[in-house]
């Protein structure tokens, strides 16, 4: 199981050439992710699977990772990164070069392991299903707080221009957005939908 160190600036040749079904991805800095959106372009092409995990921060996303969020296949890791990680179809492993002196250098080990990769994407997936999950809680939330919001101006009284304009939206979008609150609550008519809605703990 002997590392073999390789410049970050191969990786994307390599990885391109090489990587024949899976491709996950630890990124602590999601800026940082040494690949370019033109890999994973062609990667998915081939319909190799792809998956990143990054870390959370202040900073706005940038690509690849942003187009990789956009498109669900990039979420929030669960929990804090440490270190840079990626793993090629289970049987190869990336990590940071471990050299105290020089650290941040530009290079990956490349480590050839079954049972180390197979061992890591087992790890990785469990944290992906965490990351999953938190994510669709997070929609669903929105959801509910979007329907919320429309439910609380139609109780207030509001007309529909009053209710858009309190909710900074057009009489169209707020009228497209109720009748979709009213589908999503079964409901035939605004009052149903006002029902169901306290009923849920709404309002």
């Amino acid at each position: 199981m002997l590392g073999v160190d390789i410049n970050t600036v191969l990786l994307a040749a390599e990885v391109s050439d090489t990587t024949r079904a899976e491709l996950l991805i630890v990124a602590p800095v999601p800026a940082q992710v040494p690949l370019p959106t033109e890999v994973f372009d062609e990667l998915r092409g081939r319909d190799v699977k792809v998956r990143v995990l990054f870390g959370s921060g202040t900073q706005p996303l940038t690509d690849p990772v942003a187009t990789l969020a956009r498109e669900g296949i990039a979420l929030p890791a669960p929990l804090a990164l440490p270190h840079f990680l990626l793993v090629r179809d289970r049987t190869a492993v990336y990590l940071p070069q471990q050299d105290p002196g020089r650290p941040g250098n530009g290079r990956l080990t490349r480590v050839h392991s079954v049972v180390l990769g197979d061992s890591l994407a087992t790890a990785w997936g469990l944290m992906w299903d965490t990351a999953s999950r938190r994510a669709r809680h997070a929609r669903t939330a929105a959801t509910v707080d979007d329907g919320e919001e429309l439910i609380r101006a139609l109780s207030d009284g509001l007309t529909d221009d009053q209710a858009a304009a309190t909710l900074h939206m057009s009489r169209r979008t707020f009228a497209r957005r109720a009748s979709e609150m009213m589908h999503r609550l079964h409901a035939r008519t605004r009052f149903q939908a006002g029902v169901h809605a306290a009923r849920r703990g709404w309002v």
